[in-house]
């Protein structure tokens, strides 16, 4: 029986490892392999929309729980993202982003399917064309609430599948051409001359009286 899924709005997304599962928690107890995508939405104070589908997380939450209980330390799949100042500050973007994953298997260690992943028309997506950060997306999830004695309650959204609906390509490493922003003093490489390789190159051919390293 397939699961009742739930439909994000669209928004752009951020790290998305929806093809390939990643390493979550290296190096601890509970390290495991699992999918995860981060999905922004505008602030729900100011979108409607936003609001609606935030809200009805929360929802969720009470209508397990009731009105009264209150979030853990990580109970919240949802935060106001913001972006690291050169003094270490933060700065809110104005925008909420709003975890999603999904394990490879459950606790009892039956496995898992990844999460289904189409572009507008529901095809499948490439396997080998990775989601880079920016691309548009709507997610389908279910909610999972939780309480457990050391991390309070809160609630998790299993990530079922996704449509791409704008494709930014992954760089990895990369950075903008612009990142120094306007020109400034400095060298001209169209000024520069060549200059003639010296007798015997740097990548194997030997040279008399080189100094050999190795």
């Amino acid at each position: 029986m397939a699961t009742e899924a739930l439909i994000t709005p669209p928004g752009e997304v951020l790290y998305a490892s929806v093809l390939t599962p990643k390493t979550v928690n290296r190096g601890k107890p509970n390290e495991k392999r699992q999918y995860g995508i981060v999905l922004l939405q505008a602030d729900p104070e100011q979108d409607p929309t936003a609001k609606a589908f935030i809200g009805s997380l929360h929802k969720a939450f009470m209508d397990k729980f009731g009105g009264n209980a209150k979030y853990g330390p990580n109970g919240r799949p949802w935060k106001k993202e913001t972006v690291v100042n050169p003094d270490g500050s933060e700065t809110p973007t104005g925008l909420v982003r709003i975890t999603f994953s999904r394990d490879l298997a459950t606790r009892n260690g039956l496995e898992l399917p990844p999460p289904i992943v189409q572009d507008s028309r529901n095809q499948a997506w490439p396997t080998n064309i990775a989601i880079g950060n920016g691309s548009v997306c709507r997610l389908a999830y279910s909610v999972y609430c939780w309480d457990n004695q050391d991390g309070g309650k809160g609630i998790t959204l299993n990530l079922l599948a996704v449509r791409v609906l704008a494709h930014v390509p992954f760089v990895a490493g990369g950075v903008d051409a612009g990142v120094f922003g306007a020109p400034e003093e400095g060298v001209d490489v169209s000024t520069l001359a060549p200059v003639e390789q010296a007798a015997g190159d740097l990548f194997g051919n030997s040279v008399e009286g080189a100094v050999p390293w190795d």
